[in-house]
């Protein structure tokens, strides 16, 4: 582990500009609306609900609870925002003293900048800010512990790491790959001082912090009589199966997933060296035993598990940001030169793809999608949704090709090129800033696909004017605030397999419907023949988004052939 010293004041500059620039460039999503599971918890808030989310340990529900009694319901965003700035502050101090400054830095900088680490502190949920909060607070005091001059400094230090666990396990039972992470790490580590006794001080150990840990979730019914372990335990189990699995959907998650994590954060794995595999292992630990237990263990193929993938974040910006760190040392103006050239030209085609004027494609059938990547058709928006939002943004395929194939290649010339390895790293960073800032821009503001936002604002505008009394949403497109109202009537997914349930919704229904048609709706199916049959009383457009709010009175869901 590296040695630490005094942190001069460039340095504190330079952590607090990266800081505010972390804090700058998630203001503008401040404002997002609250989409599907967001919505719950803006309620749970909003009514200070006792009970909402009980599937999960109690600390999730409190957080909200009382910061919603804080900072209003209306502004929960703030609350991932903060423990975002706490993650970035906690990452920057494991990093200097793992792997030292300037890997430090920049890790900061791929963590503020990254798609989904911006994401991850807008997210209204624990997964993508809480947690990673806590496991780096678990790292920082396991760090301590194993660095610990003194015998009672270790014991301190090892008290707080168990702390962690313990207000970790509280939030999520997820935390348990924290724990994981950890006992690899240390078992790597020690290897070749494993004695006889030492495991069976560990196995001691690790059983009794189990103990400990159920024993906790299961007396803190008795302080807070609202949380039921026993639905915890069964939520949890819920996700145990290994027949039936949506391995498609799994695919599409997975690949979201890392759509939104960027080249930036996973090319540099390819110049990964055997240095800076020691200095981070205890975070590669984290990311095996992360996808032993979503990908493997447990299905999630009916869940968000692009919201459970963010976990991969904080240990992706600590390796890309060693190893871009290290090929960047000793460089010299004119590399930094050629590589910035390098970068501004791929970045100038990089912006440019946006504007070929992209088809728009429905999300159903999602086969035709993987037929027309195959046939090299392209130049086709791709749809981003998710079940804890957003409500949903559109970026250009080919921009998310030539952002990944372009980086891959000057990845190859950095590995096997060592006189333009600096380059090539240089020129790969500035493509990764502009892929991410494309993603970031459509994210928060749309101004160059449209803005679903937006339309959901005007539409509910429109909605709280007008003599509309009860409405379905699709998507669960503005529950919160429908509810609010006093007008939320239901939701709807325009999703094949759902059908026969809607059209028996549909045809009791005498209410308007609200669609915000990212993903845009197919034309050939149900749902778009169904509202074909309606009368549009309001619509809007942003970019190629589009907004409607129909009056089905009279109209037949099942004629619809």
């Amino acid at each position: 582990m590296e040695a630490t010293n005094r942190v001069s004041w460039r340095e504190a500059l330079a952590v607090i500009a990266i800081l505010l620039v972390f804090i700058a460039i998630r203001v503008p999503g401040l404002t997002l609306p609250y989409h599907q599971d967001e919505a719950k918890i803006g309620e749970l808030a909003r009514e200070n609900m006792v009970g909402a989310l009980s599937g999960h340990p109690p600390l999730t529900e409190l957080l909200y609870r009382w910061s919603g009694d804080l900072v209003g319901s209306d502004h929960l965003r703030l609350v991932p925002l903060t423990f975002g700035l706490l993650s970035a502050v906690l990452l920057y101090a494991v990093m200097r003293r793992r792997a030292g400054t300037r890997a430090a830095l920049a890790a900061l900088v791929l963590y503020a900048i990254c798609m989904y680490g911006v994401f991850s502190s807008l997210m209204v949920d624990t997964d993508g800010a809480v947690l990673p909060t806590l496991f780096l607070a678990a790292v920082y005091s396991y760090d301590r512990f194993r660095s610990a001059a003194t015998r009672r400094g270790a014991y301190a230090w090892l008290c707080a790491v168990a702390l962690v666990l313990f207000v970790g396990f509280l939030t999520k039972l997820s935390f348990v790959l924290v724990l994981g992470a950890l006992a690899l790490d240390y078992l790597v580590e020690m290897r070749d001082k494993l004695k006889r006794g030492v495991l069976v001080r560990a196995a001691v150990a690790a059983t009794g912090l189990g103990v400990v840990a159920v024993l906790a979730l299961a007396s803190i019914h008795f302080l807070l009589p609202s949380f039921d372990v026993s639905q915890t335990v069964s939520h949890a189990l819920s996700y145990v199966r290994f027949e039936g699995r949506g391995y498609l959907q799994i695919l599409i998650q997975a690949v979201k997933a890392l759509f939104y994590l960027s080249p930036l954060m996973l090319v540099p794995l390819a110049l990964l060296s055997k240095g800076a595999m020691t200095k981070n292992r205890v975070f590669l630990m984290y990311l095996l035993v992360g996808a032993i237990f979503y990908f493997v263990l447990f299905d999630f193929s009916q869940g968000a598990l692009d919201k459970y993938l963010m976990y991969s974040i904080v240990p992706l910006a600590a390796i890309a940001g060693t190893v871009i760190s290290g090929a960047l040392s000793g460089s010299t103006r004119r590399e930094l030169a050629t590589g910035i050239a390098i970068g501004t030209v791929g970045t100038a085609i990089l912006i440019l793809l946006n504007f070929l004027s992209p088809q728009v494609m429905p999300l159903y059938p999602k086969t035709e999608w993987v037929t027309a990547i195959r046939s090299g058709n392209w130049n086709v928006l791709m749809p981003f949704t998710g079940g804890d939002g957003p409500i949903g943004f559109y970026v250009s395929f080919l921009v998310i090709a030539f952002g990944f194939g372009t980086s891959a290649v000057l990845a190859v010339i950095a590995r096997y090129a060592q006189r333009a390895r600096v380059s090539a790293v240089i020129a790969l960073v500035v493509i990764g800033v502009a892929y991410n800032a494309v993603f970031i821009e459509e994210l928060a503001v749309g101004r160059i696909n449209g803005s679903a936002p937006q339309l959901l604002h005007t539409s509910l505008g429109y909605i709280a004017d007008a003599h509309v009394k009860d409405v379905i949403t699709h998507a669960d497109a503005g529950a919160y605030e429908l509810k609010g109202m006093g007008k939320y009537a239901g939701r709807f997914y325009a999703v094949p397999g759902y059908e026969d349930g809607h059209k028996a919704l549909f045809s009791k229904f005498t209410g308007e419907y609200l669609v915000v048609d990212v993903p845009l709706l197919n034309d050939d199916g149900f749902y778009s023949k169904f509202f074909a049959t309606c009368k549009t009383t309001f619509t809007a457009s942003s970019g190629v988004i589009h907004a409607y709010v129909y009056d089905c009175a009279g109209s037949d869901p099942y004629a619809i052939k």
